[in-house]
Order: C-alpha cells, then structure tokens, then sequence
C-alpha cells in the first residue's frame, strides 16, 4: 500500500538528487547536504510505515528545508569568505630598528 509520506518521500528525493546531478554537472557540489536529507527521506519513510506519522512528518518538513536551502544558496559553502579574496593575506615583515 502507498502511503503519503512513500510519494513525498520519493518525491523529495528525486527532486534533490536531480538537482545534486544538474550541480555536479555545472559546478562542484559538497555531497554531505544531499546525503544528509537522503538519509532523512529514508529514516522519514520507515517511521511513517511503522506508524510514527507526526515524527515521519516533522523530518520530511524538515528535510524540505533542508532542500530549500541547497536550492536557495547553491554556494553556501563560500559564503564566509570574501568575494574578491580567497586566500589569507600575507605576512608583513617586521622591520629591526638598528
């Protein structure tokens, strides 16, 4: 029997592992945030079999979040550097006062 949480489970992981491939394709992805809401489609599917609705519901919700995010921000992991330097300034040379 198919049950509501097999489709948007199956649903939301077709659509964040389709855009984890469009990503990989153009760009250099990091693997871990589509791992981690894989991961939660699946833990979300088994609880939703077993009865657990409410918690099933509350990781697929946040899973979609999850999501969001990696859609939203697709370079999320440069956001803490600045956009015209990568690399940390060099040294500066202390001068001996004889």
């Amino acid at each position: 029997m198919v049950s509501i949480f097999d489709v948007f489970s199956l649903a939301l992981l077709v659509a964040s592992m389709s855009l984890f491939v469009h990503r990989h394709i153009t760009q250099d992805p990091p693997v871990y945030p589509y791992l981690i809401i894989a991961s939660t489609c699946l833990v979300a599917n088994w609880l939703g079999d077993l009865g657990g609705g409410i918690f099933a519901l509350a990781l697929l919700v946040a899973a979609s979040f999850s999501f969001l995010g990696c859609l939203l921000y697709p370079s999320w992991r440069n956001m803490g550097q600045s956009p015209t330097s990568t690399k940390s300034p060099a040294p500066r040379s202390v001068k001996s006062p004889n």
